[in-house]
């Protein structure tokens, strides 16, 4: 082990680095590198910490280093299944009647979320890592942009917004940090989506491309007639037993059920007024507003690589400006304006909006909160440069009377019983089925319990509490279909559970060929009249490469070569099938065999497809405008292009592990 250490290392620095490490080792236990843990994360993502970005990811000293050093940082389960739960719903909405569970719950679809909770996660911890924040301008800026807090281009007004807020269970600071993080995430990739670009002579060759006309040659050709099967009977006898999904009954099944469900749960007695009002004191914070502080501000950037002498300069110019805004009439918003490095809120007059805590720098934040209404600060330092920061408005936060709320009170006080009761009944249901696990009849009883009946119904749909995904998923499983057992609780909402057993499982048969006989028969013909338009079709398709013209297979054939001139590269006649042949193939070259293609246009139709001509494209009649619209969307294609490959790149800095079996 030592000397693997000594052929990775080199340098007094890394060795002190070992001698922390073995320090660590020492101070916590050597157990603490070989314990066993139990992981409970989707996704697990290392990364050498900032102090030591070169640290070794193999042998001795990488395995140590990755134990003691490297930092870790994990996508939850619960997060997980947050995200996947909306893509869900977004699935469901987007696809309607064609939603298809299996599809959207597979593997696949679970990795593509995962992955893009990883890729969050690592841009996040890139953006600190490199020094990147979210400015208090850029923050306002997007917060003003989101649908429903701008209307027409103009911000609802505060009273409005913080409505909008309340009505989604959020806090003003809350959403300021959500945005943020938003911020952080895109802003390197989004950068480097900037940088994609076309050049001029790219561009036209382009724009060539897209204007190339051909022109085409083809011959369709008609399905051939099909023989009559020498035994019908014995030919779909066969093809139904080499279909059996096609011909096959639905499995379905048949269960009983009991629901317990906290809405429904009735509520004995009510607090007493003393039990109230002990509750309001102890909750009044949620029965108000906070305080809002509305706050402007005017930035003097200072570079990151400033020296003390451009770092004093920008706090004189700050501290001038501080001096013109407590003058007498001063008008902050147009000093702002004028004077603002703040891109974000200069166009505001360096407004920012509501400010909450947690979510700016430190010394900005408690500049804001030292501030009385209409005060402007002194200076204030971030990383960004000196602020100049005015307390425009100060809105108190307001607590309502208990008279206003007793109401509320008692609801949220019945609510509460209802769960404390549903713990308590879905506990003892458990139990029950323990005691009972082959009738469910017997634990209804025992519970008090309506016991329900639903079905047949299949694996894909099913009404009333069929219609739940997860009940079918249950009712299906081989412990539900096999051993008819009584299930565990399934749950179905937020205190609402259903718990089912099977009574009936019709498996999926195959049905009788003489039920379906008239469906297999259009099979066998359909599959058969395709495979004899392939064959005949290669088979001429052979043929023309060999050199046969195309009037002579089409006098064989009975059908006339067509011509078509001029055909752009989008066009969809004569057949978007033929265009696209046509503009695959070599044009054809005079002395030279043509090149000759394939192009199936469906319904057991084929075509002969050559290209005897082409026209570079015409640009003279491209105006500067659709030039320039082209530019742009070529290049934000190559933009997105390019974010793809750096945030793929970024991965490679890291080491992801993924546990697919708690997906």
């Amino acid at each position: 082990m030592l000397q693997k250490i000594r052929e990775n290392t080199s340098g007094w620095i890394v060795w002190t680095i070992v001698g922390l490490i073995i320090f660590a080792m020492t101070f916590f236990g050597i157990e603490q590198y070989f314990q066993t843990r139990i992981e409970t994360y989707a996704a697990k993502i290392e990364s050498p910490p900032d102090w030591w970005r070169g640290a070794p990811r193999e042998g001795a000293l990488g395995r140590l280093a990755r134990a003691f050093v490297w930092e870790t940082h994990e996508v939850s389960q619960q997060q997980f299944r947050e995200r996947f739960d909306r893509f869900r719903e977004q699935a469901r909405q987007r696809m309607g009647e064609a939603y298809d569970p299996d599809q959207v719950e597979s593997l696949e679809s679970k990795r593509l979320v995962l992955d893009g909770l990883v890729d969050e996660t690592i841009l996040e911890i890139a953006a600190r890592r490199d020094g990147i924040a979210a400015e208090p301008g850029a923050i306002t800026k997007a917060i003003r942009e989101v649908d429903g807090i701008t209307v027409d281009g103009e911000f609802i007004g505060n009273d409005a917004y913080r409505f909008w807020l309340q009505s989604r269970g959020l806090t003003a600071a809350s959403f300021e940090a959500l945005i943020a993080r938003q911020i952080l995430v895109s802003t390197m990739p989004d950068a480097v989506a900037q940088t994609g670009f076309i050049g001029d002579a790219e561009l036209e060759r382009l724009l060539s491309l897209q204007q190339e006309t051909r022109d085409l040659r083809f011959l369709e050709l008609a399905p051939p007639a099909l023989p009559p099967l020498e035994d019908e009977q014995a030919a779909l006898a066969a093809w139904h037993a080499a279909n059996p999904q096609r011909y096959s009954t639905e499995e379905t099944v048949t269960i009983n059920y009991v629901e317990l469900d906290a809405a429904t749960l009735e509520v004995a007695g009510e607090p007493s007024e003393a039990e109230l009002r002990e509750r309001y004191e102890r909750e009044r914070g949620r029965f108000g507003t906070e305080e809002e502080r509305i706050v402007s501000h005017i930035l003097v950037e200072v570079p990151a690589d400033a020296d003390a002498a451009a770092v004093e300069a920008a706090r004189a110019k700050a501290a001038e400006l501080a001096a013109q805004a407590r003058a007498p009439g001063a008008d902050f918003a147009a000093l702002a304006a004028a004077n603002s490095d703040d891109l974000g809120s200069r166009e505001q007059g360096g407004e920012l909006g509501s400010i909450g805590k947690g979510v700016f720098p430190k010394a900005f934040e408690e500049a804001v909160y030292a501030l009385a209404e209409g005060e402007v600060s002194e200076p204030v330092r971030t990383d960004m440069g000196w602020h100049v920061v005015k307390l425009t408005r100060l809105v108190p936060g307001t607590v309502q009377p208990f008279e206003a709320v007793r109401a509320q009170l008692l609801a949220e006080h019945a609510e509460t019983e209802r769960e404390r009761l549903f713990n308590d009944r879905s506990g003892a249901l458990v139990d029950a089925i323990l005691r009972e696990p082959n009738s469910l009849a017997a634990v209804a009883r025992e519970q008090g319990l309506a016991l329900n009946s639903a079905g047949p119904f299949g694996r894909m749909q099913g009404s009333g509490i069929a219609a739940l995904e997860a009940v079918r998923a249950a009712a299906f499983s081989r412990g539900q279909k096999d051993d008819r057992q009584v299930s565990d609780p399934i749950e179905v909402g937020p205190n609402h559970v259903v718990v089912i057993q099977v009574t009936d499982h019709a498996p999926s048969v195959l049905r009788p060929l003489e039920e379906v006989i008239d469906q297999v028969r259009a099979d066998l013909q359909a599959d058969r009249r395709e495979k004899a338009a392939r064959a005949a079709a290669e088979a001429l398709h052979a043929r023309a490469r060999a050199g046969e013209p195309l009037e002579a297979l089409a006098a064989e054939v009975g059908g006339v070569v067509q011509q078509s001139s001029g055909v752009f590269r989008q066009a969809g006649l004569p057949d978007a099938a033929i265009v696209r042949e046509g503009f695959r193939l070599l044009p054809q070259e005079e002395g030279k065999p043509a090149d000759v293609g394939l192009a199936a246009l469906g319904d057991g139709r084929y075509a002969l497809v050559v290209a005897t001509g082409r026209k570079p494209g015409e640009l003279e009649g491209l105006g500067p405008e659709v030039r320039a619209q082209i530019r742009a969307q070529v290049a934000r294609m190559r933009g997105d292009m390019e974010r793809e490959a750096f945030v793929k790149a970024l991965r490679g800095q890291f080491e992801i592990t993924i546990a697919e079996e708690r997906l």
